[in-house]
């Protein structure tokens, strides 16, 4: 049968969670009918990431070894998306973490409406699971809320950012933006490649939630500062400038209502508050819960707390780390 979809995932030392990832492809609909591979690109894993991967029975499964090179100005993340990307046997490439929860017929939903010509690529949401934690819902909260101002950006034209972890685009696409090499170094290699593809004219669509894949959350608030370093060192754009003014509007009017504004501005904060938390909750769509707005209610003003803790690890200069490398030194 001819191949309609390639999957790539990059590993870095994730034994602990790619046997499940595969399995659980293993049973997409794209697989039990052979019309599907995964391209595994193991990126100098050190614990039993590969042995745990080749004990899935998944006949289509192509397990490839990046060497990045030190000369290079990519991160090695970026170096093994490349390698993986460029050895993809179908006109579809799909991106996934390596400890993906996936919902049925997940692959299915994502190429849709590539193969239909409604669009050139598919952002796809991501939740964490479980839910057990402080900083799991939150998290949740955060890139529901991500992906909500993403897919409003990329409608109005103003370039909106896509989750590797979940998504599809025209294969060819890449070598036509030129690769990495072309896009440049970006810690937010996933930002980069989605504002490349929209500056070069290219749709993203936006999927439902019933493509969600759920992820692992950070395992702590100290792990969850330096994923905040990483990924706001994107590139400047308009969704940056979004995210970045919309949560000050909250801030100016709590700093004028604490030194005593008047009643007029106290109001106006309340009802920026409260529309900031119906924002949250209509971006979490079916996965709402009672636990979800709950966080819902705190989501803004952890925000601050998190970008005060990710501005003092930042002036410690101690450098970023993804994929097994420090950054920025």
């Amino acid at each position: 049968m001819t191949l309609r979809a390639s999957v790539i995932i990059t590993t870095h030392n994730e034994g602990a969670s790619i046997r499940a990832t595969l399995l659980g492809l293993a049973q997409d609909r794209a697989f039990r009918e052979g019309w599907a591979e995964v391209v595994l690109v193991d990126d100098r894993s050190t614990d039993d990431t590969v042995a745990q991967a080749l004990s899935v029975d998944l006949p289509a499964l192509r397990l490839l070894h990046a060497a990045p090179d030190p000369a290079s100005p990519l991160t090695t993340r970026q170096q093994a998306l490349d390698l993986g990307f460029r050895a993809a046997a179908s006109p579809i490439i799909l991106t996934l973490d390596a400890d993906s929860t996936l919902p049925r017929d997940w692959i299915a939903q994502m190429i849709a409406p590539i193969e239909a010509g409604q669009t050139q690529a598919t952002a796809g949401p991501i939740g964490f699971a479980p839910l057990t934690s402080g900083v799991a819902r939150w998290q949740c909260c955060d890139t529901a809320y991500y992906f909500l101002v993403s897919g409003l950006m990329a409608r109005a034209g103003l370039g909106g950012g896509v989750f590797f972890g979940n998504f599809a685009f025209r294969a060819d696409l890449y070598t036509r933006l030129g690769s990495f090499d072309a896009i440049g170094f970006a810690l937010t290699e996933d930002l980069a490649f989605a504002l490349a593809l929209q500056r070069a004219g290219h749709r993203i669509g936006f999927a439902a939630g019933t493509a969600r894949v759920d992820v692992r959350p950070c395992p702590s608030i100290p792990a969850l500062v330096e994923r905040s370093l990483r990924v706001t060192s994107g590139p400047p754009s308009a969704l940056a400038l979004v995210l970045t003014v919309w949560p000050l509007t909250l801030l100016g009017l709590a700093i004028a209502t604490a030194l005593g504004a008047g009643a007029t501005v106290a109001a106006a904060l309340l009802l920026r508050y409260l529309t900031g938390v119906m924002i949250v909750i209509r971006a979490l769509g079916p996965r709402r819960s009672a636990r979800l707005y709950v966080a819902a209610l705190g989501y803004e003003p952890a925000v601050f707390g998190l970008a005060a803790a990710a501005l003092l690890r930042r002036l410690a200069r101690r450098g970023i780390a993804w994929g097994g490398k420090t950054y920025g030194q």
